[in-house]
C-alpha cells in the first residue's frame, strides 16, 4: 500500500513541478553553482542537485541520464527535492507501461468488437440457410396438401369447375 501511494505520489509531483515550470515566469538565468539548497537549485529547470555533495550543477543535456560522474542517480534531483532520480525513472516507466498497455488493450478490443460487428458469424449464416430451407420444404409441403385437397373437394364436387359456371345449378 505505501509503494502505491508513492509511485502516485511521484507522477502527481512531477505533474507539479511541469506545471510550475510551464506556467513561471522565465527569471534572469542564474548560473547553477550559485545556488546553495536543493529548492533554489530545481527552481531553474536546467540545474542538477546533488545529495552526496549538496551540489548544484548544470544538468548535462548531452546525456538522457546524467551520469555516475556527475552524481550517482540514486542521489540526483531533478523537478522536486525529495524525489531521487531512479524512482522518477521507474515512476514514469511505470506509468508509460501501463498507458501503453491500456492503449494496447483497447485498440485489440476494438478491432475486434468491429471485426465481429461487420460480418456475421458462421453460425448466424447456417442458421439462416437452414431456416431458408425449412421454410421452403415446408412452402413446399403446404402447396402439395392444398393441391390434394382441391383434388378430393373437385371429386366430390365442392368446388365448381371453372369451365362450366352452371354445374351446380345442373347438379341440383
Amino acid at each position: 500500500m505505501l509503494k502505491r501511494s508513492s509511485g502516485c505520489a511521484v507522477v502527481v509531483a512531477l505533474l507539479v513541478a511541469a506545471a510550475a515550470a510551464l506556467s513561471a515566469t522565465p527569471a534572469p538565468k542564474a548560473p547553477c553553482k550559485t545556488f546553495t539548497t536543493c529548492d533554489s537549485c530545481l527552481s531553474n529547470v536546467s540545474c542538477l542537485w546533488c545529495q552526496t555533495n549538496l551540489s548544484c550543477t548544470e544538468y548535462p543535456v548531452a546525456h538522457l541520464l546524467p551520469p555516475a560522474s556527475i552524481c550517482p542517480l540514486s542521489e540526483a534531483r531533478w523537478g522536486v527535492c525529495w524525489v531521487n532520480f531512479e524512482a522518477l525513472i521507474i515512476a514514469m516507466a511505470v506509468v508509460g507501461g501501463v498507458l501503453l498497455l491500456g492503449i494496447t488493450v483497447c485498440c485489440c478490443c476494438c478491432c475486434c468488437r468491429c471485426r465481429r460487428s461487420s460480418r456475421p458469424d458462421r453460425v448466424e449464416e447456417e442458421y439462416a440457410r437452414r431456416r431458408e430451407e425449412i421454410k421452403q420444404r415446408s412452402d413446399d409441403r403446404k402447396a402439395e396438401r392444398r393441391a390434394r385437397h382441391d383434388e378430393i373437394r373437385k371429386k366430390y364436387g365442392l368446388i365448381p369447375d371453372s369451365d362450366h359456371p352452371y354445374s351446380r345449378f345442373e347438379n341440383e
